[in-house]
Formats: structure tokens, sequence, C-alpha cells
């Protein structure tokens, strides 16, 4: 099933606690878009995708700029499914990429499209191409997205995109009344159900009204939350009962595809339907997902439907882009901990390694162990069967659109969701650097102006330096990973008051399950080094394997790296020439072979790391093979390992009786490495 193919999508704890019609509070409030800027190697990655393929799709990508949504509603348009979702993944993506970064090239992008798209809206409150009743809720749900990113970023949209949102909730709260039109009832040619798998995404923006501009709709908004989360089928809490959550999963079984597709393994309700048993079925949620059909990348094992825990089970890119905004939400709502470490690994890893350094090109489908991404399509035209559905011979090979073009139009939103939800408020009077990396935040607190430079490396080195300026007293709060050595780990604050400086030295301790701890900040400047205790650490996995990770990177074994190009290919004609007179001559396609063995197992006993200082220069791009100077070198030897259907690593063998001599291996991070083994089978030596 190819329709949105976008990913894991944690919808992550919504809702309300319909008795009082109050939603339940934030553990950590989100900061407005524009509050948050990349510094460093983030804003190195952030510009690449600026000036690569993310930053140019308005400029010549038909799924954009010839999209139904930019035409006259009923007219049509270039569309790659009758959803029409295109243009609403680009757009959600784009607005906070072009905010961030202050790109006014990009923020005429999104104006255009946005003041194409609201003076379209229909008379009766309807946004989006749609007519009569090809009318469906799906693709609202990402434009949407979009829309409230661009109405915090900029002022001048507000108001107007306020008045739209509402009059189209109006509509549709009048359609669910009437019998579910467009949602569950829809015509017979337009699948409903990715509209009822993601709603809890649509609710986001309903509750986003009601916190920040109810206009008198409160009832009939938290009606709307009502029906839809009561006419959806597709009950989260039901299928993440931990007594009966399918550990493997038959992806030919028709009646449980909504539930093991990529997209949809979402969190439950909590803010929706309050209570502990909505808050503990969102942990079982994310509890489960990773434990039968998570990667040591971050990622979701849904190739493009979730199987079992295989290593040449392909992740998708919208997968890992979703995953990070999921998990970084529900660190948020809930405060777990794991919720942070996991979204900071899936950005650092799972996404980066799907992308070219210059953000040209990118991968569809990549897995824990892939020594190769080539073209599998064989010389009588016919593709091994290695994934559930992204059989097309090239869903692991680079490129403009290597496989179904979601992906493509998708994700850009990773990093810039990543930078926004990187800080958030606690409370009234507190400041939290929730998911950790070179930021610079600029916001108020308490009524008190803070301005805070975070300089670092992280997660290629484990200091982290923050400059602090405050017209106020303010409390800051600094997330504690769950990895990490507390007794290896400090704090030196130094301060200035009317001119002297005081400094002192403090061990790191969290605080509850929230992993903050909490530091006093008086009116002025301040001065923080915060440095995390790190050591190479091992995770054990499936087949008595091994992910080997330094903080939250993740390393790989170094296969090697050639690369060949081609003309960029169209998603529906991979095995032709290619496409010429496409307006940027970046655009190929890319085809990268190992050059070393990759059929190895190691002896982890043996591991060694190098890395680098804390104010070490970073090359840029970073996430390419060879750019990062960090690595790890650990012995092993090479184990007969046969090919799945002659393409791709089997599954790993049980048999590890070395076939060559011992050896000295190179682990690299997995982000730089596009060929790569990250599930690693174990030998004494």
């Amino acid at each position: 099933m190819k329709l949105t193919n976008t990913a894991l999508v944690a919808q992550t704890v919504l809702g309300l606690a319909a008795a009082a019609d109050t939603l339940k509070p934030w553990t950590y409030s989100p900061l407005p878009v524009g509050d948050v800027k990349p510094a460093g190697w983030l804003l190195g990655e952030m510009q690449a995708m600026a000036s690569g393929l993310p930053g140019h799709e308005h400029d010549f990508y038909i799924f954009v700029n010839q999209s139904s949504w930019l035409n006259t509603p009923g007219k049509g348009g270039s569309e790659y499914s009758n959803l029409n979702e295109a243009l609403p993944y680009w757009f959600n993506g784009l607005v906070p990429t072009a905010y961030i970064l202050d790109d006014d090239r990009l923020k005429t992008q999104v104006h255009d499209v946005a003041d194409t798209v609201l003076n379209f809206q229909a008379d009766d409150g309807w946004i989006g191409p749609e007519t009569g009743d090809k009318r469906n809720f799906w693709a609202r749900t990402p434009f949407f997205l979009g829309l409230i990113q661009l109405a915090e970023a900029d002022k001048k949209w507000e108001q107007r995109i306020v008045t739209a949102l509402h009059k189209f909730f109006q509509l549709g709260n009048k359609m669910l009344h009437n019998n579910s039109q467009g949602f569950t009832r829809c015509a017979s040619d337009v699948d409903c159900s990715w509209g009822e798998v993601r709603v809890a995404d649509m609710i986001i923006t309903i509750q986003w009204l009601l916190e920040n501009h109810p206009e008198n709709n409160e009832s009939q908004l938290w009606d709307t939350m009502g029906l839809f989360y009561d006419q959806t089928k597709y009950k989260w809490d039901t299928w993440y009962d931990p007594a009966t959550y399918r550990k493997v999963v038959d992806p030919s079984d028709g009646s449980i595809t909504p539930y093991i597709h990529g997209v949809n393994a979402s969190s439950v309700v909590w803010r929706f339907k309050g209570g502990d048993y909505f808050r503990q079925r969102s942990r079982d949620a994310v509890n489960l997902t990773f434990t039968y059909h998570g990667s040591a990348s971050g990622s979701v094992l849904a190739d493009e439907w979730q199987r079992d825990d295989s290593q040449y089970i392909g992740s998708e890119l919208c997968t890992a882009v979703e995953t990070s905004y999921s998990l970084a939400y529900m660190y948020q709502v809930l405060g777990d901990n794991d919720f942070a470490d996991r979204a900071e690994t899936t950005i650092f890893n799972a996404m980066p390694v799907m992308m070219t350094g210059d953000k040209w090109a990118h991968q569809y489908m990549a897995s824990p162990n892939m020594p190769f991404a080539l073209s599998t399509i064989q010389a009588d035209g016919s593709v091994p069967p290695v994934f559930t559905t992204a059989n097309s011979g090239v869903a692991t090979t680079y490129g403009m659109e290597p496989l179904y073009p979601c992906c493509t139009v998708n994700h850009p939103q990773g990093y810039p969701k990543f930078v926004t939800n990187s800080w958030v408020l606690v409370g009234s009077e507190g400041l939290g650097h929730a998911l950790l990396g070179p930021t610079k935040v600029t916001t108020k607190v308490n009524g008190s102006d803070v301005s805070i430079d975070c300089t670092t490396n992280y997660p290629f080195t484990n200091s982290l330096s923050y400059k602090i300026s405050a017209s106020g007293d303010f409390d800051l709060y600094l997330r504690i990973p769950e990895w990490m050595n507390l007794r290896a780990s400090s704090l030196r604050i130094q301060w200035k008051t009317e001119g002297k400086t005081t400094a002192t030295a403090t061990g790191v301790e969290a605080s509850g399950d929230t992993g903050m701890q909490k530091i006093s900040i008086s009116k002025g400047t301040t001065t923080i080094s915060y440095s995390l205790g790190i050591s190479p650490r091992i995770e054990t996995l499936a087949d008595n394997t091994v992910a080997v990770f330094y903080g939250n990177l993740l390393y790989a074994l170094d296969v090697g790296y050639s690369k060949t190009t081609s003309l960029p290919h169209s998603y529906g004609d991979p095995k032709g020439p290619g496409l010429s007179g496409l307006p940027f001559k970046e655009l190929r396609d890319e085809f990268i072979n190992s050059t070393k063995e990759w059929n190895v197992a190691i002896d982890p006993s043996t591991i060694k790391y190098s890395g680098i200082g804390a104010s070490d220069s970073m090359p840029n791009p970073i996430f390419e093979h060879n750019a990062p100077a960090n690595f790890m070198t650990v012995d092993g030897c090479q184990i007969k390992w046969d090919l799945k259907m002659g393409v791709t690593p089997d599954r790993v063998p049980k048999d590890r009786t070395c076939v060559s001599e011992k050896k000295t291996y190179r682990l690299i991070p997995y982000g730089a490495a596009k060929v790569h083994m990250s599930q690693i089978p174990t030998v004494r030596l």
C-alpha cells in the first residue's frame, strides 16, 4: 500500500479530560516557532537543507509547484495520489525551516503558497483542492500543522490563519455530524483510513486553537475533537495492550494493515481522555514498538509495514523524521526522559544516514545492515522482494525520488522541528534544554527577556557551554540523558553581579523521571560549562548482536565507500534513462557500494574510542563518509554470512566461526556511513 507512507507518528498523547473540558497540562510547554535557532554543526545541516533539494522543490518539483492546492479547487493538478498530500507535507517542513533560518527566499515560497491556498478557501469553510464528495480530512492535517507554525512565527499571518481555521472546523463539525462525511465516509475511490489513523495530528491543531485562539468557539471545538476520536475505528490503546500486542506480524493480513504500516505506530490519547490508563498506554506504545520493531538508529523497522526484527528490514526516511517529532512531543506532554533520549537518537542517526551531505539526494529505505545502496533490478527486469512492499529495486539508492515521493516532500520537517522542540518552558519561571545540541534561544520567561547561546559539538563531544543573558531571575533546567555516567559529569557555573565574577562547581543530579536538573539563574550574565560523562556503551539486540554507541551517537562498521551516479529517475520509471533537462545539476541518483568486508563479527571487549575536543572545528557537511573525526577500533574476524535473495545480508547467522584471521576494524558514526553494518554479531577472540 503506497498512499501516504509517512512514518511512525507517535501521534502523541492528545485529547481532553472530557468531564472538565480542560486540556491536560503540558509537562513542558513548547516555544513558538522562531524562538530557537540552530548553531554549529546543526546550523550547517539546516543550511544544506535550504540549499539542497528541500529548499528548491518549490522551484521545479511538480508535486509542489504544480500541486492541485495551487489551482482552482476541482481543476486538478500534479499529485502522486488522490489524497493530495504532497504540498501539505512540504509546507509542514518548509515553514519552520524558513523562519528558523530567517531565509527570505524560503519565506517567499511559504507566503506564496499560504496566500494562494487561503484565497481558495471555499465559502463554506473547506480548505483544499477537493470539491463535492471528494472531500476528505487527511491532507489538511499536515497543512494545518504548517499553518499554525506560520501563525506562531509571523504575527502578520496570525489572525488570517486563525480565522480560516475556525471557519474550516465549523464546517468540519457539520461534516462529522453528517454521518462522518469525509472522515469515515468518503467517495468510493478515496481512502478514508489515513485521516482516521492520523486523527491525533488533526486534533493538535484544534488544541492549538483552544489554548491560543479559542475565539469563543470552545464548545464546538471540544465537540469536534470528541467526534473525531469517537468516530475513528482505530483505537490505539487497544492495539498497544501488552497482553495482545503482536510482536511478530503477518503483513499480508489486511485486517491489521493500518496498525502495522510504519506511519501508524502512534501513541494513544492522554490529553484527550486523561487518566493513568491512557498515560500508561502511551508509554506502552513506545516501549512495545521499539522493543519488537525498533532499530538501534532510533527508527522503526517497517518497510513499509512492520514484520519482525530482522536486520534487513528497512525504515522509511519519513519514519525517521516523524518518529523524532513524535517523541519530542511526548516528552513535552508526559516528561519521560526516555522519550527525549530517543528523539535525539533518531535525529542524530536514522535521519542523516539517509541523506547525502549536500542534501540533494535521499533514500526511501534504509536497513540496519546495508553494505550496498545499489539497484537490485535484475537483468530480466525482476526485483527480489526483500521488503514487504517497497520493491522497485531502488528503494535504498540515493536520489531525488528513489521510490514513492512522500519522503521527498515530507523529510524537510526533521531538523527544524527538532530545533524548535529543543527548548521548552518549565512552568511559569523556567526554561529547559530538552533536546541537547548547538542552539540559540531568545524568549521571555516570567516576563523577563532571556537569551542563551549553547555552543557545543554534541553529540560528537561531551561538553556544552551556555552563555546566558537575562533581564530578570529565572530557573534554567538542563536535561541529563539516561545513559550518562553521573559520577563522571559536572557543571561549572560563573556569573557576574555588579561587576563581580563568582564561580562554583557542582555535580550532576537529575530530578525524577524527567531527567532535568534545576539551576537558579540571576539577572545579568551567566556562563555554564556542562560536561557529560560518556563512554562507549553496548546495546544487546536480537540474534546475539550488538549496537555500539558513544552517548547518543550510533557507530557502524566502516565498510568503505564507492559511488557512481546517473541522471535522476522518477519513482514510476526506475529502469528508464533518467530525467534530463531538470534545472539543477546537483540532481543526481547515487549508487554506493562497499569496498571492505562487511561479513564481520566483533569482540566488544576490545573497543577503543578516539574522539575530538570540545573546541575542535567540525567539517561541514558533517554526515559524509570520513567527515567526522570520531571513530572506534575493535577486533573482529570475517564469518560465513549469506545474502538474502542475492542482494543484501540475510539475518545474522548463528555460526560465528572465523573464516579469516583476527583483524582490527574501524567503527564510524552511523549517520556518515551511507553503507554500513550497525547490528553486528559478536565473537570472543
